[in-house]
């Protein structure tokens, strides 16, 4: 649950005309047009694919060796049918950090996954959704790049690819940035051969592994912020919210714990939605020592930064859970729910949040909400809650209210 992407490039979104064939467009030799006269009769063509990076990806599907490909997920999740559609010969492994995308994998591959393949059975694919890729050795890694990610969690993923691939695997990378340069160059840096494809529409790069990485590149950071008289140390990791730096939204919210203080209440079972590096849960864990601390989050990469924050400052009443749905365990028993929702997707995520609130506290339990827009967020819970109270702290407010 970020606020933010960071991006290496101006946000480019294609408008995608579906009217035509596939690769009208594509510049390209025909080996990628899938109306081409020399396709191999034994591997269908990929359904259409309303985004160009997956389309172009969905393309490379003849050319897998496997058995053993991998495939990452990060943008959705429709390229997972496609490939299987082409490829079922193959024993597929799709990964994605995100909760809701695991989810749909589940909800359109979950009868069959991770069911006990073997080697009779190769084609059953594997869902994982973790903090990292999965261990072991794959043939062939696919991933479907967008010219608006991060840069960091781009290189990220690349080093990890490049250590998950067996010595002659082949990584398949795409992008929608026709104009592309930068995954070009990482690319180069970590494989000795990248053969480079360009389209109308986008480029997809082809890297072979022929030797290990000589260095491996860290990519986690770890900043400090003041707690009263303590020092709380957090990690992150790129793509996680907030990378680096505590955010202002999250110094606020922690600052509007003196509020239960200054009420003289000292609240024992604590939620926080969208809890990213866990700089908010762990002041909620040593502001109120007693309470039981529950973080969530619909990134599995945030929830491993949330473990490792509460570990290095010894806090041990942290639990974590993975989730997207905003269904909060033990409905009605909580005492205060916190939350610093995105502000994308038309308050979406936002609206998730209150209602994990609304189901989850206990009556009179409290909720508090930092945010910048204040319209929605005010008026919204208004109508959720009762005895609405506005906080300003910095260039932040903070919305405390209670469960009727």
């Amino acid at each position: 649950m970020k606020k933010k992407r960071s991006s290496r490039f101006d946000d480019e979104f294609f408008d995608d005309d579906l009217d035509g064939e596939f690769g009208d467009d594509f510049d390209h030799d025909d080996q990628f047009t899938p109306d081409h006269d020399d396709a191999d009769d034994d591997h269908p063509q990929p359904r259409r694919l309303k985004s160009w990076t997956d389309r172009l990806i969905a393309d490379c599907a003849r050319e897998l060796r496997g058995p053993k490909v991998l495939v990452i997920l990060t943008h959705g999740t429709t390229l997972a049918s496609a490939l299987r559609e082409v490829r079922p010969d193959l024993s597929f492994t799709f990964f994605t950090p995100e909760h809701f995308f695991f989810r749909t994998l589940q909800q359109f591959h979950g009868e069959e996954a991770n069911s006990g393949a073997s080697s009779s059975e190769p084609t059953k694919p594997k869902l994982i959704c973790e903090a990292d890729l999965p261990a072991g050795e794959f043939d062939d890694v696919m991933f479907a790049t967008s010219s608006g990610d991060s840069s960091d969690v781009a290189q990220e993923m690349f080093q990890a690819v490049h250590q998950r691939l067996r010595s002659g695997g082949k990584f398949f990378a795409s992008t929608n940035n026709p104009k592309d340069r930068w995954v070009q160059s990482q690319l180069k840096t970590l494989f000795a051969k990248v053969d480079v494809r360009k389209f109308k529409h986008g480029v997809v790069c082809v890297a072979d592994r022929t030797a290990p990485l000589k260095k491996v590149r860290g990519f986690r950071a770890r900043f400090d912020y003041r707690l009263g008289d303590r020092i709380v140390t957090c990690e992150t990791r790129p793509g996680v919210f907030s990378h680096r730096r505590l955010d202002g939204g999250a110094r606020a919210l922690i600052k509007s714990l003196s509020l239960i203080t200054e009420a003289g209440e000292s609240p024992k079972k604590i939620i926080e939605m969208g809890c990213g590096c866990g700089s908010v849960s762990v002041a909620a864990a040593i502001s109120f020592p007693d309470s039981q601390v529950l973080s969530i989050d619909s990134d599995a990469r945030a929830l491993d930064c949330t473990q490792q924050t509460a570990r290095l400052n010894s806090v041990t009443s942290i639990e974590t859970l993975l989730l997207s749905d905003g269904v909060v365990p033990s409905p009605g028993t909580w005492d205060l729910v916190l939350g610093n929702p995105p502000y994308y997707s038309d308050f979406r995520i936002a609206e998730l949040f209150l209602q994990a609130g609304r189901r989850g506290l206990k009556p009179g339990g409290r909720i508090h909400i930092v945010t910048k827009p204040t319209e929605w967020q005010g008026a919204r819970m208004n109508q959720l809650f009762v005895g609405l109270e506005t906080h300003k702290f910095g260039d932040y407010v903070v919305f405390v209210a209670r469960q009727r």
